[in-house]
């Protein structure tokens, strides 16, 4: 055989395994409380849309988000379709995948279309066997994080077990996670638990500065990841506010005018701690 298959009887979609046709359009609407996916399945091959006529095959609609362990198919018998999906259920990117599947088991399945390495062969088909593949195709569910006011919404410091050691940022999750070691995060709590601002200018240079500089340098070697998380969206939507491109070469300033510049802030409160007249 002449042809390269990722599947083991001819599939529209697959190679040249069949002429024709499979290429949905689909438009996506981002609404505050759903997401409405519509468009045409646009398909062009005479024998698989006289099995969907005939009730032995559907159009499927599959959606997939990681970031929320979203997924569902939908099966339609009409080319043109529409979904509405909740908008808490997507977030970050999310997958569209389009197929026809076989409904019914279909005996001596052969496509007039085939590839003529295929002539003269069937197939027998089972109920839920792809016969086209159209592709995937990807799109943003982008919300608005119009309440994370506070660094403490989208990063969070914690304990490591280790007594001391390095600190650790991790970015895979809804918030940047800082690991402190015991010893440096119990220091930690004690300044922290002053709640003025001198001491806070000092600690968000010292921690959340870095912090979010390295999860930001994690983001831009890997975006496509990234950007299912909370913090990443955050932290893109206010460098959009402050007319920041979002880039690589643009991570410094971006932090630091979202951290109110810590490090022109630290130095102050330094000064005026040791401008403190003794007692």
């Amino acid at each position: 055989m002449n042809i390269t298959s990722h599947y083991p009887w001819p599939v529209l979609g697959d190679s040249d395994a069949i002429s024709g046709t499979y290429s949905p359009i689909v438009e996506v609407n981002l609404g505050p409380d759903t997401i409405v996916i519509r468009g045409n399945f646009n398909l062009d091959n005479k024998t698989i849309q006289d099995l969907i006529d005939s009730g032995r095959a559907k159009y499927v609609l599959q959606i997939t988000c990681i970031a929320t362990h979203f997924r569902r198919c939908h099966l339609f018998t009409d080319s043109q379709f529409e979904v509405s999906v909740p908008a808490v259920d997507l977030r970050g990117v999310v997958s569209l995948g389009y197929f026809v599947i076989a409904t019914k088991d279909i005996s001596d399945y052969a496509n007039s279309m085939a590839h003529s390495d295929y002539e003269g062969a069937t197939v027998n088909l089972v109920q839920g066997d792809i016969l086209a593949d159209g592709g995937s195709e990807k799109f943003e569910a982008r919300k608005r994080y119009a309440g994370t006011r506070n660094i403490s919404d989208f990063l969070e410091v914690v304990r490591d077990p280790h007594l001391s050691g390095p600190m650790i940022v991790d970015s895979n999750q809804d918030k940047i996670i800082v690991r402190l070691p015991s010893i440096d995060y119990d220091k930690l709590a004690i300044f922290a638990g002053s709640k003025t601002e001198k001491l806070n200018s000092i600690i968000q240079s010292g921690v959340a500065f870095p912090a979010i500089l390295i999860a930001m340098q994690y983001a831009f070697e890997d975006t496509e990841y990234h950007q299912q998380f909370m913090w990443f969206s955050v932290l893109k939507e206010r460098a959009e506010k402050a007319n920041f491109e979002w880039s690589k070469e643009n991570i410094s300033n971006i932090v630091q005018t979202i951290l109110k510049m810590p490090v022109e802030r630290m130095l102050s409160g330094l000064k005026e701690i040791i401008d403190e007249p003794e007692d």
